[in-house]
């Protein structure tokens, strides 16, 4: 009776042939029930038909140890998930997904007879690699942001560099990234693992064609983590093989660290950009309770709380389905009161690394001080992945204002400045602006001239007020050549409030003749609504096009707190929407709905049941899963269904194995 349901008996390959067509009809149309889509309809055939199946074989045979242990699993998952949390919801949609993947992989596994039929199912993604290169090829676009071929917000007109590949899957450039990957090592593992690899990649077109189509769409994804993911399978499966000698072995090691930094080197803000997810990883470990979750699907609203209640109370409910009532908004950090109109003497800095460390990308950082000495970092650092060669520029420094103090647009600062220092690894300056070191410290010039101001200046306290920008601009006399280097610009000012809209603070941006020399501009720090920028020309044409700083949710906003400096986390945009709905860590996200304790036994039975494996010939499997693995702690894998279909897949049927032996 057993062999009769086995998989084996069916039509060859169903199962990843129903996988693989789940991945290739477009997302979110049809049914829309209890979040139920024409996507779900191949797995939904497929569960149906696998449940009919194992009450056939319940009617003669009893249940086996996998079949108690796995009840004994799912019982003890659906239980917790649904009492120990904020949000018991029984019929809760996320819960439902985690319970029907489980149940899934589960039946699968228990019908298999050989893990060969595992592979066979990845196999299957021939299929969505062939539609994606279609898709890619004719850059065919499908409803929604994140599907089909998505086009960059740029006029470029370059065929490579025109949008990326976001998949017919629903889950964006990330989850079809992996897809690729996975595709990708199939042909690689049995390539490297032929009797005959000529015959296997030249003769077989299929296979070689299979193999450059899952490279190339994974190439268009631009998914970093997929690009990891590949490289650690690849180096899992060589390092694994029988087939390949330990000599070469011990020489590809060298060579792959070769390789990574060349390719780091090449193509530095591909891999070394600063990205948002050590910042957004900390917000979700700061929410971890050991036994106690917020519920499934409540990630974003635990975590982002003291963001959301930033937005209107309708915009939340329609953008984010999302309402906090006003005990939540109370204990928000959001909800501080703080008067921005009120008068506060401090200091600001802006702090320049032109290389980090070794790594050859330059970072941008800021700073505010109510005393000079102790200093309080505003957001985190930012980084554009390369080294910023700032445009030499020898003529002055100008402070508040920009364009020789053309700032018709409202971008002068307004407000008091007292002092500016400028920080090298060689030199150092202090800047006073008082009276007596006027056309010594500082020069005070007419715009779009280098013509003295000859009138009468105000000097409250020890500064100059910045309050006539269009009669006369500030200028520093440039002793430095901080390009290529770093360095630090520290202002003490007073101001009557923070800025509301664009105020330049310091810029080099003069672009008057100084020793018969043209100076172009070359970089300015701003403060727009509090948030701090700085931007900065690579191309004249284009002007400060690039700026690094902003809205985004590690920038941070100065604030003024009882007559100080002060600063929280800024707020939130619904354009920032793609910023806290992916580059989340899988396990987390689930610790944070779920509870430390069961993802931690969930994790513990993952590693035992894959390294009870690891001598059993099951490389191919295990360098799959490793893939996975590695890019759902960047990517929350386990919460996208076209991914999870495949995620249990392998640890299920170790978990199998495990407990028949």
């Amino acid at each position: 009776m057993y062999k009769n349901i086995s998989l084996s008996g069916l039509k060859k390959n169903i199962v990843g042939k129903l996988f693989a067509l789940s991945l290739i009809i477009p997302p979110n149309t049809g049914l829309n029930f209890f979040g139920i889509n024409n996507e779900d309809i191949p797995l939904i055939i497929l569960f149906s038909y696998l449940i009919y199946k194992k009450l056939q074989k319940l009617k003669t045979n009893k249940l086996n140890k996998f079949d108690l242990y796995f009840l004994i699993f799912i019982t003890s998952f659906i239980l917790y998930t649904s009492v120990f949390t904020e949000d018991i919801n029984i019929f809760n949609q996320t819960n439902l997904r985690f319970y029907f993947y489980f149940i899934l992989s589960y039946l699968i596994v228990e019908s298999l007879t050989s893990s060969v039929l595992i592979v066979n199912i990845f196999e299957s993604l021939s299929t969505v690699m062939i539609v994606n290169f279609l898709i890619i090829v004719f850059q065919i676009q499908i409803s929604g942001d994140i599907n089909g071929w998505i086009l960059n917000n740029t006029d470029n007109e370059s065929f490579l560099l025109s949008g990326r590949l976001g998949g017919l899957q629903g889950g964006g450039p990330n989850v079809i990234g992996i897809i690729c990957a996975l595709s990708s090592i199939v042909y690689i593992f049995k390539i490297l693992n032929a009797a005959n690899k000529k015959n296997l990649l030249i003769n077989n077109k299929f296979n070689s064609f299979i193999l450059v189509i899952s490279v190339f769409n994974l190439t268009f994804t631009y998914s970093r983590g997929s690009y990891l993911a590949l490289f650690m399978g690849i180096c899992y499966i060589i390092f694994t093989s029988k087939e390949i000698n330990k000599k070469f072995k011990i020489y590809l090691i060298p060579s792959i660290l070769v390789f990574t930094l060349i390719i780091i080197f090449l193509s530095p803000s591909l891999f070394l950009k600063q990205t948002n997810r050590p910042y957004l990883n900390r917000l979700a470990m700061n929410q971890i309770s050991l036994f106690s979750g917020s519920g499934g699907g409540n990630y974003i609203k635990s975590v982002y709380k003291d963001y959301l209640v930033t937005l209107d109370e309708d915009i939340l409910k329609k953008e984010f389905n999302i309402a906090f009532d006003n005990d939540e908004k109370f204990l928000s950090q959001n909800s501080m009161e703080v008067t921005n109109e009120e008068l506060v003497t401090g200091y600001l800095k802006l702090k320049f690394d032109y290389r980090d460390n070794f790594l050859p990308r330059s970072v941008i950082s800021f700073y505010h001080s109510n005393d000079g000495d102790t200093w309080n970092q505003i957001g985190s650092n930012h980084s554009p992945g390369t080294i910023i060669d700032l445009i030499d520029n020898d003529s002055y420094f100008e402070v508040g204002g920009w364009g020789d103090g053309q700032s018709n647009d409202d971008s002068f600062l307004s407000g008091d400045i007292n002092e500016v220092t400028i920080l090298t690894k060689n030199n150092s300056r202090t800047y006073e602006f008082s009276a007596e070191n006027r056309d010594i410290d500082f020069f005070v010039l007419k715009p779009k001239s280098g013509d003295q101001y000859k009138r009468k200046l105000t000097f409250p306290k020890e500064g100059i007020r910045l309050d006539r920008p269009r009669d006369y601009w500030v200028a520093l006399p440039n002793d430095f050549k901080i390009n290529s280097q770093d360095f630090e610009v520290i202002v003490n000012l007073d101001l009557n409030g923070i800025p509301k809209g664009n105020e330049t603070i310091f810029s080099q941006s003069s672009i008057l003749r100084l020793n018969e020399k043209f100076n172009d501009q070359s970089w300015r720090w701003s403060i727009i609504e509090g948030r701090m920028y700085f931007f900065w020309i690579e191309d004249i044409e284009f002007g400060y096009a690039d700026f690094l700083g902003g809205q985004s949710m590690r920038s941070g906003q100065l604030i003024i707190d009882n007559g100080n400096f002060d600063s929280k986390i800024s707020d939130f945009n619904v354009s920032q929407y793609d910023e806290i709905t992916t580059s989340h860590n899988g396990f987390l996200t689930m610790a944070v709905e779920y509870g430390a304790f069961p993802i931690v036994i969930l994790l513990l039975m993952i590693i035992i049941s894959v390294s009870k494996n690891l001598r059993n010939n099951y490389d191919l499997l295990i360098g799959i899963f490793l893939m996975m693995f590695i890019q759902n702690l960047t990517n929350d894998l386990i919460y996208s269904p076209d991914v999870s279909i495949y995620f249990w897949l392998i640890p299920m049927y170790f978990v199998k194995k495990l407990i028949r032996i």
